[in-house]
């Protein structure tokens, strides 16, 4: 939430401040008499200045200057005076302070009329001269500004020569305001961002007037009076010497330097020649001595410059050589002098024995290799590589130029300058930040260009051969390394594409597979297009243009098409967004052959052209690939505007097929069904590319086709229920797209007068078709946006309907404009905006979701002014008091709902009718009578608050259990945020607001002192997890009373007149109730500061800092708290914090802490920024205050880091941090201490203090040594500023120290030191490596290679070096010699946290250049000694840290050493076991990470190959019968399994072949049986080591497996188990050889008797998944009776089995048998055994039904859809027997309610294998998977087209709708149930399944269903009778005796989500089986008594009818009795079933 506030101030930059006018010009602009000439420019000009807001005054600003530029026109050359007058007025705004946003405006006027160009110019000077000077009487750098707008605009010539006249004067006007900021930055002040930014536009402006007129500044003498310039004075020694007190200081930011820095450099050259300039930078600045040298003037500056800048720091001498590149000539940099011998001289004449020397090459380039190399944090790192680029720049123009170019004795750059170059390149491609990754690439690019042109004159070849080697390194990165992107577009320009092709032929497939990382998809995109542009060229070159284009594409489609018919979508849509574009860009043509790939071919009578097809493209696609490329296709054609025309019907064919469009003249056709499966397609992004390619066009005029429109109509209702965000967001962002293009369309056809809305006179032609087509999808689209929001709609349709429909309502006003609904675009219902209509939406604000109530209450503000049926004073009050009774719930969300009421009260009533509403006691006034109606409310929102207040002071515990004043500060806050500050009513009634928040802050406090006291309490006492007693119950599980506290204090008394026991409930009522309150007044303070005016002064101007007690004078009639209010509500603020022991609370005041300090650090009053440090100091103090006790550490220091957090947060961008790095700073001094200070006090505790005094629960055990608890403090505030993702590049500078003080720290002797420095150990960690993915075992995200990560932090190489050498002498061989030894005494604190920072390192691709000192690899000798030690976790911390230490260069030598150092066996002393298990271990982990991940398949080959080599001659080692070590031998084996693995991957079989023969003899001998001994650990984890192996390299010998499934040792037998598994799921057994066919035949007859005899819960488990996955691709079991045993067994172990993965399985295989049930059940002559499988089935349905409810696990909802689907159940589609048929019925309906599961995965897969069961002759079998909502309409449209001739699925569907629309009468408020304990399945839509069914009910032929009259009119009766007996009963059950309802609700009982559902399904019944009888039975009899029915249906439903929807329905239903509906407003053409889609 902090950030978010400051993203919200950043965007309010201009609305706190505008263009401030002087008294005098308003006095001056009110006395100028206004003729017809001057008249409308001066009332312009008057509207200005009565404007309020900078962003006001940027859009009338515009209308002044055409107002002058109109008035200068009309007027003669004999006008001047009114000229003169004119311009004085006009350019004096250029002036005035804040006027800069204004400036570009205003002078661009200027440039186009030149008629009083002498005028305006006179009037210019007299005003620089009258604000500018000593005695100027404008503000600080008024003049400055203008000069730099005049100067940076075009077309001014005549007003620059004004500056030109005025330079120094601007000059003198700069000097004198920065002196002033440097001198209030020296006293302490803090400049203002606004202060900055003006200083940095004024020594910018500086740099300008040296650079554009040097002879102004070269002159002494003036043309001014003496009073605006001093008389003795030297300008440029003022300049010089102010620019540098610039850069001596440290209150301005880096930008501000680096103008200086260019400033001071400019005027340098100016004062000096060339050659003086020369010697002063060698000797000044490079500190470079001198004798005596001829041809120098030896001018010196005033002082001695050398100790001036000798004293910068190393940034600041930065900046100063930025100038030097930027300001200085390069023939000054270029200068050579040489060198004599001693080193100290310089002279220019050569000589063979001395040296040249350079400022260029010898002076800054080493200097800024130095910068880049030593970087300090994130922020420098890049400003020196932006120098190290201007540099480069310098020396390749240099070289051009021929300024300088190398000789004999000179060779510019040397091999070594230019490998320290490419390091630096190659350490900062992959940096965080993308502006130092841009600049590495920068300075590539120059490199490479410098490189050809030093090297160009020794031929193409060679500098190709250093291309080359460089190509070859980025290429090894490997294809998911963004950094290497950049650099090979940048080296395919120099070596040409085809040779890219053959260094690596399959680089544009690694190209395209690198589109998978979002991250890299840019720079991926950048070299793409460059590559195929060059390589189009070299085609071209070679082969002409048409057999050029034909090689061209064979290159460059196949990758490209291979990933869009690829199974990723995320690749698809990447290279749809992306790769595809840049494709067509270059070559439009290659559409025709893509298209033709997906067999789309061109219309042959249309053209003849023909395309080559694409060579080496052999992939039969499916139609669901050709689906997803056809899509994308016409995505990416649509977007580049290559589709003419639309998307419509191809009129060439009879049937409706095909759609047919034109790109390049050329018809294409393209299959119907593809574009709607595409649209119904399960994966979303397809779907969305699909809308987009019929919704949007190019052209924005253009009207959607009938097909388009069409098909959309058909997409929009089944993806209205999409859970994902990402979707909802891109579906949102494509209708408003759509609107958008909507209005285009609409709008010109209105203006072109050949359409109306709603006109009668349009006529017919197609144009006007399809606007009115198009402009009744858009009515429908509102309509069906609206019913959608209809109550008790899931949270997904709901949501995206509101979306959606404040998209409509911010385009088309739901108010209809002036001229009326014919003229103007009006795409709603009247009905939209019915009383009716409004108050469901009111209704909808009390919601559970919070977003679905904040949408609601936006919706409602586009609604009239008072809101429709809430327009009386009674409808208001009774919404108050509503509102009133959610606010004092103690549940939050009923406090939202209410508080979001009076908002809307508020906004509609208040503000924008003016309406007295007073909240407090519900009194409604319509006339304000003078007073402020916004004061008032707030006056009367302040009364509540204080009778709450006074009540709680009384009773604390009751006022909690109403919610305290939580509900009434949330509305406070809601009110304030409703504020506009700068408006007109704010402004006049600014004292009484201030009054209003003086009483608010008095309330506050008195708030505070009787909250906080409560949760400041012992954490003992605070619940576990208090964020969640707001939201559901207060009423929470007693905690054991472990301290026994009490509630009773000094400040407030609760009296307790119940026992103990039963008072624990009301401790946590008013704990919950009190940390509400105080996060609620910590958001309305933050709310109220972030907006409010603040306190201005004219400190900045003033002779000296005024001090912050001076409260006084700080007071402004336009501010609302002064100084000393500001001050209380931050310590108020700091106070909170550091007392708090609640997170949230704690993180709410943070944001409001953070919200406060910026805008006081943004202020431009010095005494406001000095009320931050002034909390920073406390803050400090209270860190490390004396007498801390453990509870102060409680929650890691509760509120201390937050406090911290916010004050770092605070401080403005684009300003110096000042508070971040002095806390760091002074945290990480306080850190030291934990192995310094805190070691000598350890020390010197006296003995004493373990007496008996000290009690283990009294005080004295909370106390710790003096020092503990503030460096624990100090802990754990680093730790919540490193993890702060915000101030991750401000701490990067202090991430290496304070890792090496969290290390070090892991030797403290106190627990407490230990585990904070461990926590923010783990915080850097995450912060300099990344996020671990624990299964992979890599970072994620930013992952760093060892040498990048040593050369980012080099200060953390020399001490892991120094740290491994002290750690590793610890470690010897000595303590294994010593058993009673302890090696935890022996492993160094240090050691195992720097081995686990290396192991999550990754290895380099690039080899660092020898003799590197931050080389990690320098660490080897040390972790391998660590990785043979006796410790065994030590090794294998160590072997994992070799990863990062070992480059892919280096990895075959080091690998090789590693294996020789293992003992041969023969006749050799052997090491310890320890130490060959290390090297063992050092073998796994480089082969697991570095080998494998080596790109070069031919170099990991050679590696494997050689590796093996050597590693076979060590095999004893793995031999049971050699080596008496299992873990030896475990361990031997897992070498050889990886080497196998990484062997398979290169695809050559002589290289595996001899690994997979030694593993399987070696793994074979570990089963020796006749080896027998008792049970060891070791020689478990051998044989499932051994297990795997063998099966690693399994030969398929059945005898083997056999043994290691009925193996002794479960392990074995779960590793084989589980290997089983996989092969089974990953290959076909039904291959016919010998392990296939013992699969077939053998394998399940084993595994049913190893399930009988097997008691491990695991291998059971196993044992079933194999069994089920295997029956899955085979028949099952054939014989009944061992079909019936196997069942039988598998209830048995279902009943006594609890193990839930078991019991998943067993349901799965129980689908098997039901399968196998079925089959015999329907081929069964045998009644016996039909009446068995029969009652098995139903036992299956049974136990489905039982598992398939959602409130199962979600792993038990998936078993039983698997199983579901297993059984094959949902195929068998007959009625050949009721009982079987209607138990399928009931299997479709479990079915069809998982699929509206709220797990999206099971629903996904589950829709997935329903469409396939679709077989019937009457169902279409899709071949595409649909989305599940089409699947689901899929379903009824199955069973209908097979049940429909069968009057037991009548009867189904009538049971699903009473199912579905069941209800449970439940007593309590209606309100409160909305808010109860939410329903198990949130995505779940009754509503749409009724609709389904009853759709379905009136499609069915009920006239052949029913054969006989009678019994079918008393069969339909029955139902009708049915429903309408449930619509009356439950009516009855919700009304009184009188016909009223029980409930309250806001506009009608019927908007409720527990009432609509019940009634409008019953009632939606009713409607279908009345419809059946009247179309069965037109003529009845009984038709009057059916009428009758209906009439007194209306007269009980009558209260629910105010809800829209079930009056629409009843609507239909009366009018289907041949009746209407009289008094009521009904929406025209309501359609009863809108959720289907039809």
């Amino acid at each position: 939430m902090s950030a978010k506030w400051r993203a919200l101030q950043h965007r309010h930059r201009y609305t706190y401040s505008a263009v401030i006018f002087p008294q005098s010009y308003i006095e001056s602009l009110d006395q100028q008499s206004m003729d017809e000439s001057t008249g409308k420019f001066y009332t312009s000009l008057k509207e200005l200045v009565s404007l309020s807001s900078t962003y006001a005054q940027i859009g009338h600003v515009k209308k002044v200057a055409s107002e002058f530029s109109s008035f200068l026109l009309l007027l003669n050359g004999q006008e001047l005076l009114l000229v003169s007058e004119a311009s004085r007025f006009y350019l004096e705004i250029l002036f005035f302070e804040n006027s800069n946003p204004l400036h570009r405006t205003l002078v661009s006027v200027l440039a186009k009329n030149s008629k009083f160009s002498n005028t305006v110019g006179d009037c210019f000077r007299l005003l620089f001269e009258e604000y500018g000077g000593v005695n100027g009487k404008g503000k600080m750098f008024c003049v400055s500004r203008v000069a730099l707008s005049m100067m940076g605009s075009p077309k001014l010539g005549y007003l620059v020569d004004v500056v030109e006249k005025c330079a120094t004067l601007v000059a003198m006007d700069i000097v004198c305001g920065l002196k002033s900021v440097v001198s209030e930055a020296n006293d302490g002040s803090r400049p203002s961002p606004l202060v900055l930014e003006q200083c940095q536009d004024a020594l910018s402006c500086i740099y300008y007037l040296l650079q554009r007129f040097p002879s102004r500044f070269s002159c002494l003498t003036h043309d001014y009076d003496s009073g605006l310039i001093p008389e003795a004075f030297s300008i440029l020694d003022m300049i010089m010497t102010t620019v540098l007190s610039i850069l001596k200081s440290a209150a301005f930011p880096r930008d501000c330097f680096v103008a200086a820095g260019v400033s001071f450099c400019a005027a340098l050259q100016l004062f000096l020649s060339p050659e003086d300039l020369s010697l002063v930078i060698m000797e000044d600045i490079f500190h470079q001595k001198k004798s005596c040298t001829m041809g120098f003037s030896g001018k010196k500056l005033k002082g001695n410059l050398y100790y001036e800048i000798k004293d910068l720091s190393p940034s600041i001498r930065l900046w100063l050589i930025r100038g030097i590149l930027t300001a200085i000539s390069r023939t000054v940099l270029n200068a050579r002098f040489v060198v004599l011998k001693d080193g100290n001289a310089f002279s220019t004449e050569l000589d063979n024995s001395n040296s040249v020397w350079t400022i260029l090459y010898d002076g800054i380039l080493p200097e800024l290799c130095n910068y880049c190399e030593n970087r300090t944090d994130s922020h420098s790192n890049f400003h020196a590589l932006t120098v190290m680029q201007i540099c480069l720049q310098q020396i390749k123009t240099s070289i051009l130029t021929d300024v300088g170019k190398p000789t004999e004795n000179y060779g510019l750059i040397s091999e070594d300058m230019v490998a320290r170059i490419l390091s630096i390149i190659w350490n900062n491609l992959e940096d965080p930040l993308n502006q130092t990754v841009k600049q590495a690439h920068m300075i590539f690019d120059l490199f490479l260009e410098i490189q050809y042109a030093l090297h160009c004159s020794e031929g193409d070849d060679k500098v190709k051969l250093g291309l080359r080697s460089i190509a070859s390194k980025l290429l090894h990165l490997g294809p998911h390394c963004k950094g290497r992107y950049i650099p090979l577009s940048l080296l395919t320009k120099r070596l040409g594409a085809k040779d890219l092709l053959d260094m690596r032929p399959k680089l544009l497939f690694e190209t395209t597979d690198a589109f998978m990382e979002d991250d890299a998809c840019c720079a991926a995109t950048t070299f793409l297009k460059c590559f195929l542009e060059i390589l189009r060229n070299e085609c071209w070159s070679e082969h002409g243009i048409e057999n050029g284009y034909a090689e061209y594409r064979n290159h460059c489609l196949p990758p490209l098409l291979f990933g869009l018919a690829s199974d990723c979508s995320k690749l698809r849509s990447n290279l749809n967004t992306y790769a595809l574009p840049v494709l067509l860009e270059l070559d439009v043509d290659a559409i025709f052959p893509m298209l033709a790939f997906i067999s789309i071919r061109l219309d042959g009578e249309e053209s003849e052209l023909t395309y080559p097809e694409i060579n080496h493209v052999n992939l039969h696609l499916t139609e669901e690939q050709q689906v997803a490329v056809s899509v994308s296709l016409l995505k990416v054609s649509r977007l580049l505007a290559l589709i003419e025309g639309d998307i419509d019907w191809y009129t060439n064919c009879s049937t409706s097929e095909f759609v047919s469009f034109y790109i390049k003249g050329v018809k294409i056709k393209i299959l119907v069904k593809w574009l709607l499966m595409a649209l119904t397609h399960v994966d979303e992004s397809l779907r969305i590319d699909a809308a987009e390619s019929l919704l949007l066009n190019p052209k924005t005029a253009s009207l959607p086709s009938g097909l388009e429109l069409t098909l959309m109509k058909e997409a929009v209702p089944l993806n209205m229920r999409c859970s994902s965000t990402a979707f909802q967001m891109k579906w949102t962002s494509l209708f408003r797209k759509f609107c958008s293009r909507v209005n285009t369309a609409l709008e010109r056809q209105i203006k072109q007068g050949k359409w109306k809305p709603l006109s009668s006179f349009n006529n017919g032609d197609e144009t006007v078709n399809r606007a009115e087509d198009l402009f009744s999808f858009m009515k429908w689209l509102s309509s069906f946006l609206f019913f959608s929001c209809y109550p008790s709609a899931p949270y997904e349709r709901k949501i995206m309907a509101m979306e959606l429909i404040l998209v409509m309502f911010n385009l088309w006003p739901i108010l209809p404009s002036l001229e009326g609904k014919c003229d103007s675009l009006y795409p709603y219902s009247e009905c939209l905006t019915s009383p009716d209509s409004t108050l469901l939406l009111v209704g909808s604000i009390v919601d559970s979701w919070d977003r679905l109530r904040e949408n609601s209450f936006r919706i409602l503000l586009h609604f009239p002014t008072p809101l429709p049926g809430i327009s009386s004073l009674d409808a208001v009050k009774e919404v108050i008091t509503w509102a009133k009774q959610l606010i004092c719930s103690p549940r939050v969300r009923e406090c939202d709902a209410g508080a979001l009421t009076l908002r809307l009260v508020f906004r509609k009533y208040v503000i924008e009718l003016g309406w007295i509403v007073r909240p407090s006691c519900n009194e409604i006034d319509v006339n304000n009578h003078g007073k402020s109606p916004v004061v008032e409310y707030i006056r009367s929102l302040l009364d509540w608050l204080r009778m709450t207040v006074d009540k709680a002071e009384n009773d604390l515990a009751e006022s909690c259990k109403n919610s305290f004043v939580h509900g009434i500060l949330l509305t406070l806050r809601y009110t304030f945020e409703e504020l506009e500050w700068g408006s007109s009513t704010i402004l006049c009634n600014i004292s009484e607001m201030k009054i209003v928040l003086e009483k608010l802050l008095s309330l506050i406090t008195r708030i505070t002192s009787m909250a906080l006291w409560v949760v400041s309490a012992d954490a003992w006492y605070l619940p576990g997890d208090m964020d969640d007693l707001g939201e559901d119950d207060v009423f929470l599980p007693d905690i054991p009373d472990e301290m026994g506290v009490s509630l009773s204090s000094s400040e407030c008394v609760i009296e307790n007149s119940k026992s103990e026991q039963d008072s624990r409930p009301m401790e946590q009522i008013v704990m919950v109730g009190c940390w509400l309150a105080m996060k609620e007044i910590s958001l309305l303070l933050g709310t109220i500061i972030r907006k409010i005016p603040l306190p201005t002064s004219d400190g900045w101007n003033s002779q000296g800092p005024v001090s912050v007690d001076d409260g006084d004078s700080l007071k402004s009639s336009d501010s609302v708290l002064n100084l000393k209010q500001l001050e209380t509500i931050g310590n108020h603020f700091l106070e909170v914090l550091l007392k708090m022991k609640h997170n949230g609370a704690i993180d709410k005041t943070r944001a409001g802490f953070t919200a406060l300090c910026n805008r006081l650090l943004c202020s431009n009053d010095p005494r406001l920024c000095k009320l931050t440090e002034s909390w920073m100091d406390q803050l400090m103090e209270r860190t490390i205050a004396k007498e801390q006790t453990v509870d102060d550490l409680l929650r890691r220091s509760a509120g201390i880091p937050a406090a911290f957090i916010a004050l770092f947060l605070s401080e403005p961008e684009g300003t110096p941090k000042r508070l971040l790095p002095k806390a760091l700073r002074w945290l990480l001094d306080l850190a030291v201490r934990s192995y310094t200070g805190l070691s000598d006090i350890s020390n010197e505790i006296n003995v004493s203090t373990q007496s008996s005094d000290i009690h283990v629960n009294g005080i004295n055990s909370k106390i710790r040594d003096e020092g503990v608890v503030p460096t624990v403090h100090a802990f754990n505030i680093l730790r919540a500023a490193f993890n702060d993702t915000n101030l991750s590049t401000d701490t990067s500078g202090f991430s290496a120290e304070a890792m090496i003080i969290s290390i070090r720290s892991f030797s403290s002797s106190y627990w407490e030191v230990r585990n904070s420095a461990c926590l923010a150990y783990t915080a850097l960690v995450r912060r300099m490596v990344g996020f671990l993915n624990v299964q992979k075992r890599v970072s994620a995200r930013r992952a760093l290679t060892g040498l990048e990560f040593f050369h980012r932090y080099p200060l953390l190489h020399t001490f892991f070096l120094d740290e491994l050498k002290v750690a590793t002498e610890l470690l010897s061989d000595k303590s294994s010699r010593h058993p009673g030894s302890n090696l935890a005494n022996h492993v160094h604190p240090s050691l195992c946290p720097m081995l686990i920072l290396l192991s999550r390192l990754k290895p380099s691709s690039i080899t660092t250049e020898t003799g590197d000192s931050l080389d990690p690899f320098l660490f080897m000798p040390f972790i391998r000694k660590c990785s043979i030690q006796n410790n065994h976790r030590v090794r294998v911390l160590a072997s994992r840290a070799l990863i990062g230490l070992v480059s892919n260069e280096k990895l075959h030598s080091v690998l090789l050493n590693i294996a020789l150092e293992l003992p041969n066996g023969e006749n050799q002393t052997l090491p310890s076991f320890n130490s060959i298990h290390g090297t063992l271990l050092q073998l796994i982990s480089l082969l697991d990470i570095n080998c494998r991940q080596i790109v070069d398949f031919t170099k990991k080959d050679r590696i494997i190959v050689d590796l093996f080599a050597v590693v076979g001659s060590k095999s004893w080692l793995g031999s049971r019968k050699s080596c008496p070590c299992p873990t030896l031998n475990s361990s031997f084996l897992n070498v050889l399994d990886h080497m196998l693995n990484i062997a398979r991957t290169c695809s050559k079989e002589e290289s595996t072949l001899p690994i997979c023969n030694l593993l399987r003899d070696l793994s074979s001998e570990c089963f020796d049986p006749s080896r027998k001994s008792s049970y060891d650990p070791t020689v478990v984890e051998l044989h499932k080591q051994a297990t795997n192996s063998y099966l690693n390299c399994f030969s398929q010998e059945t005898s083997m497996l056999s043994f290691l499934m009925t193996n002794t040792l479960y392990e074995v037998r779960t590793a084989t188990l589980k290997w089983l598994l996989l092969y089974i799921r990953n290959h076909d057994h039904t291959v016919g050889n010998d392990f296939s066919n013992w699969i077939g035949t053998d394998l399940l007859e084993i595994l049913i008797d190893l399930l009988a005899t097997e008691k491990n819960r695991k291998c059971v488990c196993y044992i079933l998944k194999i069994i089920f996955s295997l029956n899955l691709k085979q028949e099952f079991l054939q014989d009944y009776d061992s079909l019936t045993t196997f069942w039988n067994n598998l209830v048995s172990l279902y009943n006594s089995t609890r193990y839930a993965k078991t019991r998943e399985t067993i349901v799965c295989c129980m689908g098997l048998c039901a399968k196998r049930f079925s089959f015999l059940f329907t081929r069964s002559d045998n009644c016996v055994n039909a009446k068995s499988l029969h009652e098995y089935i139903e036992f299956y349905v049974g136990l489905i039904k039982q598992h398939s409810s959602s409130s199962e696990p979600v792993n038990m909802r998936k078993a039983v859809a698997e199983s579901l689907v297993a059984s094959d159940l949902l195929k068998n589609a007959t009625t050949f027997d009721e009982r079987y048929a209607l138990k399928l019925l009931d299997l479709w309906y479990i079915a069809i309610k998982l699929m509206e599961d709220e797990d999206v995965n099971l629903r996904t897969k589950l829709a997935n294998d329903v469409q396939k069961c679709f077989s019937s002759k009457h169902s279409i079998t899709v071949s595409v998977p649909s989305q599940v909502e089409k699947v689901i309409e899929m379903c009824f449209e199955h069973l209908s087209s097979n049940f429909d001739n069968w009057l037991p699925y009548y009867n189904f569907l009538c049971e699903c709708v009473l199912k579905d629309a069941s209800y449970i009468v439940q007593n309590g408020d209606l309100v409160r149930r909305v808010f109860d304990k939410e329903i198990d399945n949130h995505h779940e839509e009754k509503l749409l399944i009724c609709q389904l069914c009853c759709y379905h009910l009136e499609k069915l032929p009920i006239s052949k269903i029913l054969s006989d009259e009678k019994s079918g009119r008393l069969f339909l009766s029955e139902w009708r009778s049915k429903f309408l007996d449930r619509v009356i009963g439950f009516s009855h059950d919700r009304l009184d005796k009188h016909g009223k309802s029980l409930d309250n609700w806001i506009g009608g009982v019927g908007n409720h989500k527990d009432v609509f559902l019940p009634l409008y399904g019953n009632l939606l019944g009713f409607h279908a089986v009345s419809g059946a009888v009247l179309k069965c039975y037109p003529e009845s009899e009984e038709f009057l008594l059916l009428v009758d029915d209906v009439v007194e249906l209306g007269e009980i439903i009558d209260p629910f009818l105010k809800n829209p929807l079930i009056l629409g329905l009843y609507s239909n239903v009366v009018k289907r009795h041949g009746r209407s509906v009289v008094g009521r407003t009904n929406w025209d053409g309501f359609d009863p079933y809108f959720l289907v889609d039809k």
